[in-house]
């Protein structure tokens, strides 16, 4: 599960494992999704290279936001709005 790094001041190690954190490649896990020729479309509107939306959680969206930074890439059917990095946890089961 992702949670905010705010989580850090209420961790109980007994209770959960910190596996990593959504901010470049910092796990040992496949990412489920890599987004092909993102481009990363700015507040002003001019727009750049994207690969940045593959290095952190993404949310796919319908619509376009307004006001923040979104990317659109090829084999996305939507807007991507990365997100700030989150700590992965689990769950330990006693």
């Amino acid at each position: 599960m992702g949670v905010p790094i705010t989580f850090l001041d209420k961790y109980n190690p007994d209770q959960f494992e910190i596996l990593g954190i959504t901010l470049g490649n910092t796990v040992d896990y496949q990412m489920t999704a890599i987004y092909e020729n993102a481009i990363q479309h700015n507040q002003d509107g001019t727009t750049q290279g994207g690969n940045k939306v593959n290095t952190r959680a993404a949310i796919l969206l319908k619509e376009k936001p307004s006001g923040k930074v979104y990317y659109t890439a090829d084999n996305a059917d939507g807007y991507l709005l990365s997100i700030y990095p989150r700590i992965l946890i689990r769950r330990i089961r006693s």
